[in-house]
């Protein structure tokens, strides 16, 4: 009677943990989708606002010159009175910059129509200095009564600065890497943060065609016919997926596009959290299923061993998936870090940073900068020693002023000489070859599933010039950090993989200026890195540790099997001990660090198992109740399961962080 009540509540709780797994499931893929909706709704809600204030700004002005227009061609607005209607109008429109009336034959060409005696603009000249849009031109007509048609006589055309789109265009929040970008009705950009696609008036047909992307061409058709909408899109150059969101604005007939990157929603720590309960919910349920298809409520022999090896080769599973997340977990970025991965998040950040340091009227210059890893090695616990190639790009007239070189500031060791000095278009570009050791902090609690962050640090040698380095994207073919762009192919470092690579800029606040006045690097000042990704090897920590450990522990099980049925059970104890105690000296020798890595919890569950053996031992020896019933049978079916459940506590507590 009593088994059939333990079988009925099994079957309850096997039911409660199959419901819950289910509920985390849904859970997590409902808070996945939530994510990328909420998201997306943000995106498409930052684009249709910024085209209808686009919109609603340039209907003003589209009025503003339509009754212009239909003044003159009514006659009430007389030639004579047109330059002081035009600066009244000036002096009551915060929005425009300039407006002009052209008449034939100055009609042809916007350049000369600014040189119409019936311009005014801001600057107060009649040749503005800033990059301008001729948003609107409205022809002036009358009415010829001997041709019965309307005759063209002149137009009002009124001008817009372009860095204002810009603002507009940089006030949009779309993650760390979005960006957003406005076409005309032929497919011209009119801003993006790419200036030359603007200055060179390239269009997204353009650059379809030279990436061979449909998806790009496909979308540069919507847009110019007028259409709204989103499609999913992949860069070509680095691999990164996006969500593109595109709006039609009517009052131009421009269309507004903006790239939203996903993988900052996809890849977030809550996510992978919710993984890991999954996880630990599913066997739950899978061990309790286990104990009621083999009955091991009916107390033989056969069904809980049964029970016991499955459990183990469950929780075993569950240790491995763990492994397997946090293996492909995305690295934690650092506070106040960017990474550069082409050139819009280039000049989108470069447009920031110069935005910010305008308020501070400091001029900044920029040096293009590349990086060639040619070699990479540890040679200490926390020492990478780097060797390869850095060059750069110096421009005539906008440079001369600056010394040619740079520094690595935080190598303890550094070497650097003069490979290459070439002239190019004006533009000096001149090579190093240099080889340095650089001091790294690392992070060894979860060996061997750890990984690293490797920096190289690049300045300008020239501290007090306000010089920021850029990174030199064109001489890179591709600029995936998957790609490892940067790295030499056949680079060889023993026990790790290497990943990705990318350049970044690193916000830093250092609390002197080194005694140079009007020095920037004590300010919240962006310096260039070169960042390499790399993992662990599991195979050969797994061979040497792991490996070992788990022929330790199932020698251990043997002697609990024998239990009564060998007279070397002590001296074979020992022989385990001092076995495991020397690989685990070895082990510390070989991490040289003060915390206690993942690893070693195995080391100190195997060295618990050693002394719950023992004490079991003389348990039986001594015929105590628990110990001897059947021939010790309780103690023998909790090796295993005390061993793994363990293992898989600690990973979880390891990993879960």
């Amino acid at each position: 009677m009593c088994k059939k009540h333990i079988f009925k509540i099994l079957l309850f709780f096997c039911g409660i943990s199959f419901l819950t797994v289910w509920f985390l499931i849904y859970h997590y893929v409902h808070e996945k989708n939530q994510s990328v909706q909420i998201a997306k709704n943000h995106a498409q809600q930052e684009t249709l606002q910024a085209a209808q204030q686009i919109d609603q700004l340039l209907n003003e002005l589209s009025s503003i010159a339509h009754v212009i227009a239909d003044e003159i061609s009514s006659g009430h607005l007389k030639r004579e009175h047109i330059l002081n209607r035009l600066k009244n109008l000036l002096k009551t429109t915060p929005n425009l910059f300039g407006i002009g009336v052209a008449f034939i034959p100055y009609v042809n060409n916007p350049q000369i129509r600014q040189l119409s005696p019936y311009y005014v603009n801001r600057k107060g000249g009649r040749q503005p200095k800033q990059e301008l849009l001729q948003v609107f031109t409205v022809p002036i007509t009358y009415f010829d009564r001997s041709k019965q048609s309307k005759i063209i006589t002149g137009v009002v055309f009124i001008d817009y600065p372009l860095n204002k789109i810009k603002a507009l265009m940089a006030s949009l929040k779309l993650g760390r890497n979005g960006y957003g970008f406005i076409l005309s009705k032929k497919g011209v950009f009119i801003a993006h943060p790419i200036d030359d696609y603007v200055k060179n008036y390239k269009t997204i047909f353009n650059l379809a065609e030279s990436y061979h992307d449909h998806t790009l061409w496909r979308l540069g058709e919507k847009a110019i016919n007028g259409e709204s909408g989103a499609i999913n899109y992949i860069d070509r150059m680095t691999g990164q997926s996006a969500w593109i969101f595109y709006q039609f604005i009517p009052s131009t007939h421009w269309s507004m596009g903006v790239v939203f990157f996903n993988k900052e929603v996809l890849e977030t720590t809550y996510l992978r959290r919710q993984l890991i309960w999954i996880c630990i919910a599913t066997i739950f349920f899978l061990i309790l299923l286990s104990i009621i298809l083999f009955r091991a409520d009916k107390g033989n022999n056969i069904s809980l061993w049964k029970v016991v090896y499955s459990s183990t080769m469950i929780l075993m599973g569950g240790v491995s998936y763990l492994w397997y997340i946090t293996q492909t977990a995305p690295f934690h970025k650092e506070v106040g870090s960017t990474m550069i991965v082409d050139q819009v998040g280039l000049q989108q950040f470069l447009s920031t940073l110069s935005d910010k340091n305008s308020l501070k009227k400091l001029s900044l210059i920029y040096v293009p900068t590349g990086v060639f890893i040619d070699s990479i090695a540890f040679l200490d616990h926390n020492i990478v020693n780097f060797s390869g190639y850095i060059w750069q790009k110096y421009v005539s007239n906008t440079h001369d002023h600056l010394s040619r070189g740079f520094i690595l500031p935080e190598a303890k060791t550094s070497k650097i000489v003069e490979t290459y000095h070439i002239t190019q278009n004006n533009t000096e570009i001149i090579g190093w070859h240099f080889q340095a050791r650089v001091p790294h902090q690392f992070d060894y609690s979860k060996y061997p599933f750890d990984r690293r962050e490797l920096k190289l640090r690049i300045a300008h040698q020239d501290f007090d010039k306000n010089v920021i380095l850029t990174p030199d994207l064109a001489a890179y073919g591709v600029t995936n950090p998957s790609a490892r762009s940067g790295i030499k192919r056949e680079v060889v470092l023993s026990g790790w993989l290497v990943l990705k690579s990318f350049f970044n800029y690193q916000h830093r606040y250092e609390n002197t200026n080194l005694g140079i006045e009007g020095y920037l690097g004590h300010r919240n000042f962006s310096h260039l890195h070169f960042k390499i990704l790399v993992k662990r090897k599991f195979l050969a920590p797994f061979l040497s540790n792991i490996l070992p450990l788990f022929i330790a522990t199932a020698l251990l099980f043997a002697l609990q099997m024998w239990l009564g049925k060998t007279t070397t059970f002590i001296r074979s104890l020992n022989g385990l001990f001092f076995g495991i105690l020397l690989a685990h000296i070895r082990l510390r020798g070989t991490l040289r660090t003060p915390e206690i890595v993942y690893i070693e919890y195995f080391y100190l569950i195997v060295y618990c198992s050693l002394l719950i053996t023992t004490i079991s031992f003389f348990l039986f020896e001594y015929k105590v109740r628990i110990s001897y019933y059947r021939k010790g049978l309780i103690l023998k079916l909790l090796f295993w399961p005390i061993i793994v459940v363990s293992s898989f506590v600690i990973t979880v507590v390891v990993f879960y962080v």
